[in-house]
């Protein structure tokens, strides 16, 4: 085997203490694939992405952004697990970075990986204090402040996360099956009535699928959100260190979660668009994005439905929040531990084995974002979900473009595999994908906030490369200062050691 000496390989000087490591084989497939899809939040993703796709993006043609997005994903998918079967670590792409590029490039992933998640995370609390309080004013005609429901769920998901991992798993598995169960019974029946036109299912259009309908209007405003709808899914492998037997259970989860996701997102805005009618979607999508899907769940299963659909709406928020605060944790812990940041976020609670500090600093830094928006006056829907998931988005799809050129270099470096298809072919065409999404997402951005123009999209491209340039000059600095803690940069916990696959 042949590697950069800048590349990090396994340290035995970077393992935490045993009291510090997450808890090993303590989760299967089915509970990475619940973070997963839950981070993705489907009804939620339904209910919040769907209609700024349709009203700000290409129209009609929302559902054929979600399987751009899930094709590219897959193809992504091919050389991420090849490589996460030599690379098992809680540091998600940042140590995938490191490990292909090298350790300032590493640490640039890293801090702008948590600036994105922290990002989305925060428009996420912002879409769950603006439904809470829709909710509770339906029911109880009781006004409260967003920012009290939104604060009240950064304290939920805090206590969540600092227990045992299984724990929220099974939560978020509860809750997954419930939100989905309805969107599919929204599905079924759109199938048997035909939606708008009352044709049944000859009479459903395939108009959402054509390239044209796809390609038209503000493409990359809806390949940011149908984008978003799929993030959570680099949580495959920053469950690694506690899955059960992560050579097998990372590929099969990712490959599950993601499958799954296209399906669900592709099938349900295709007929979603058809409940409405073509020629009308893209109006009430506007008018009222908030209600859009509640509308026509309710024309379609009546009022009992909605009412639960409200409910489900804030279950649904509540578990991707949960799961962003996971893997945002699980980011800090990794920094933590190898001593890059302060070393007391790589301690784990010795009952759960956690990473509890994390947890409460990624926490802190929620209620921060909240309050800022709040004193503002801001919206919390239609400015701090779509303001602050939108930038976020934008750079977690340059993160994955960045993975995937590590994909690419590090198996150009390590002869451990050479499945050509896996190590080659897949990993260079989903680096076109990324890369052709990421300059159409970032010439977008300002007509998404209502400011078009060049020095809008400037801005925010300059906002997410100064996070990254924090991290790489952190690990400049580390290597003429600290070069210990600079070795440790992406070093691969417990151990793990490269190994050959073959074919």
């Amino acid at each position: 085997m042949s590697q950069r000496s800048d590349a990090p390989q396994s340290v035995g000087s970077a393992e935490p203490p045993q009291a510090d490591r997450l808890r090993s084989n303590s989760i299967g497939v089915g509970h990475i694939v619940f973070f997963v899809v839950s981070a993705a939040a489907p009804l939620s993703g339904v209910v919040l992405a769907l209609p700024v796709i349709i009203g700000a993006g290409n129209g009609v043609g929302a559902a054929g952004a979600f399987v751009v997005a899930a094709a590219v994903l897959l193809l992504f998918a091919v050389g991420y697990t090849a490589m996460s079967r030599h690379i098992v670590n809680a540091g998600g792409f940042y140590t995938f970075v490191a490990q292909g590029l090298g350790r300032v490039a590493g640490l640039g992933a890293a801090t702008m990986a948590i600036f994105a998640y922290t990002a989305i995370q925060a428009g996420m609390f912002g879409a769950l204090g603006a439904f809470v309080d829709r909710l509770v004013q339906s029911y109880f005609d009781v006004s409260i402040p967003w920012w009290i429901y939104s604060a009240l769920g950064v304290a939920a998901v805090v206590l969540l996360g600092m227990r045992e991992v299984k724990l929220g798993g099974r939560v978020l598995g509860v809750i997954l099956v419930l939100e989905t169960s309805l969107i599919l019974v929204l599905d079924v029946a759109v199938l048997v009535t035909g939606g708008a036109s009352g044709d049944g299912f000859t009479g459903l259009s395939w108009e959402p699928f054509a390239p044209a309908a796809v390609l038209s209007g503000s493409v990359g405003i809806a390949l940011i959100f149908a984008y978003n709808t799929f993030i959570g899914f680099e949580a495959t492998t920053i469950y690694g260190e506690e899955a059960i037997d992560p050579k097998r259970t990372v590929p099969r989860a990712t490959y599950l979660a993601v499958s799954i996701m296209g399906l669900f997102y592709g099938a349900s805005a295709w007929l979603m668009i058809n409940a409405y009618g073509l020629d009308v979607v893209v109006g009430r999508a506007q008018e009222d994005p908030e209600s859009f899907a509640a509308n026509a769940v309710e024309a379609q299963l009546g009022s009992a439905a909605t009412s639960l659909m409200g409910l489900l709406v804030v279950t649904s928020i509540f578990a991707a929040v949960l799961a962003f605060h996971n893997t945002l944790a699980r980011y800090l812990y990794a920094l933590g531990r190898q001593g890059l940041i302060w070393p007391t976020l790589g301690r784990t609670s010795q009952k759960h084995r956690s990473p509890y500090i994390a947890c409460l600093v990624q926490a802190a830094t929620a209620l921060v974002i909240v309050a800022a928006f709040a004193l503002v006056g801001a919206d919390p829907y239609t400015e701090m979900f779509v303001w602050a998931s939108g930038l976020g988005s934008i750079a977690v799809i340059l993160l994955q473009l960045c993975a995937g050129i590590a994909v690419f270099a590090f198996f150009r470096r390590n002869n451990v595999d050479k499945r050509v298809w896996h190590t080659i072919v897949a990993p260079i065409l989903a680096i076109i994908g990324l890369a052709s999404i990421t300059a159409v997402a970032l010439n977008n951005f300002g007509l998404l906030i209502g400011s078009p123009g060049p020095a809008i999209d400037l801005l925010m491209a300059s906002v997410i490369a100064f996070a990254a340039l924090a991290g790489a000059l952190r690990a400049i600095w580390l290597r003429h200062r600290d070069p210990a803690s600079y070795h440790r940069i992406g070093s691969v916990a417990d151990g793990v050691q490269v190994e050959n696959v073959g074919f």
